[in-house]
C-alpha cells in the first residue's frame, strides 16, 4: 500500500503545481483588484478623520498589499510611480505611529497612490484596445476615471486641482471617442501619459 500510495500523492503534488502554474500565466489584472486600493484608502481617510489611527493603518496596509498585486502587471515606469507611493503610504503610517501625522504628507501620498494605479488602468485599457479586447478596454478606462475622481479628495492645492480635472476631461473625451467611434478610436497615449505622470510628480 505504502508503494502506490507516494507515486498517488505525487502524481496530486505534480498536478497542483501544473494548476498553479498555469493559473499564473493566464492570471490577469481584474477590474475588482484594481479598484481595491480605492476604497481601502478612502476607507482610510475616513478612520482618520474619526482618530481609528489603527483601523487607519490597518486600511493602508490593505491598500499597499493590494497596490503590490497591481504591479505586477505595470510597465517600467508605472512600477517606478508604485513604488514610490507605497513608499510615501509607509511614511504615513510612521507619521501616524508617532502622533504626528502632516495632513499634507498624507494628502500627497493619497493623491500619487490613486493616480499610480490609474496610470496602470489607462496603460492595460490601450494594450486591450490594441488586442481587440474592447470590452476589458472601456473598463480599464472607467476605471482610470473613478480612480483619478476619487484622487479628488486629496487634492491640496487649486492648481493641482484644475491640472487634475483637465486629465479627467481628456479620460472622459476618449470614453466617449471609444464609445462614438465603435472602438476604433485609438487614443494618445503618450500625451496623456505626460500628463498624468506630471500630476503624479507634483
Amino acid at each position: 500500500m505504502k508503494t502506490t500510495a507516494i507515486p498517488n500523492i505525487l502524481v496530486i503534488v505534480v498536478s497542483i503545481g501544473a494548476l498553479h502554474l498555469a493559473n499564473m500565466i493566464h492570471d490577469e489584472l481584474t477590474i475588482e483588484r484594481a479598484m481595491g486600493p480605492v476604497k481601502h484608502l478612502s476607507d482610510a481617510r475616513h478612520l482618520i478623520v474619526n482618530k481609528d489611527f489603527n483601523g487607519a493603518i490597518k486600511e493602508m496596509d490593505d491598500a499597499m498589499m493590494q497596490m503590490r498585486v497591481i504591479e505586477r502587471y505595470a510597465d517600467s515606469s508605472s512600477v517606478a510611480h508604485i513604488e514610490r507611493a507605497v513608499q510615501d503610504l509607509e511614511i504615513v503610517e510612521d507619521e501616524i505611529r508617532s502622533d504626528s501625522l502632516v495632513v499634507e504628507d498624507l494628502n500627497k501620498a493619497f493623491f500619487n497612490a490613486l493616480n499610480s494605479i490609474a496610470h496602470v488602468c489607462m496603460t492595460l485599457s490601450e494594450n486591450n484596445l490594441d488586442q481587440g479586447e474592447r470590452f476589458k478596454a472601456m473598463r480599464f478606462m472607467n476605471a482610470t476615471f473613478a480612480e483619478m475622481i476619487a484622487s479628488l479628495k486629496f487634492v491640496n492645492t487649486d492648481e493641482l486641482r484644475h491640472k487634475e480635472e483637465k486629465v479627467i476631461g481628456h479620460v472622459r473625451e476618449i470614453i466617449d471617442q471609444m464609445e462614438a467611434t465603435n472602438y476604433t478610436f485609438r487614443f494618445d497615449y503618450d500625451s496623456i501619459n505626460h500628463e498624468l505622470e506630471e500630476l503624479i510628480d507634483n
